[in-house]
């Protein structure tokens, strides 16, 4: 059981960090921007992407406590 909260808790934590980086990225510059797309390893837009782990990490909290 300690794992699953170990688990829930860094589950809680990247999805934080999503939402943080996608702020902070709309925040950035022009030529910040374009760096961060430099090699961009995800076939959606940054906040499709952090949707989808919100719904992930919701469904996995459900499951895991």
């Amino acid at each position: 059981m300690k794992n699953n909260q170990n688990l829930l808790i860094a589950l809680a934590t990247f999805k934080n960090s999503a939402r943080e980086i996608s702020e902070l990225w709309h925040k950035t510059d022009a030529a910040t921007d374009s760096n961060l797309c430099d090699d961009y390893p995800f076939p959606n837009d940054f906040d499709e992407v952090v949707y989808k782990i919100e719904d992930w990490v919701f469904t996995q909290q459900k499951l895991l406590k």
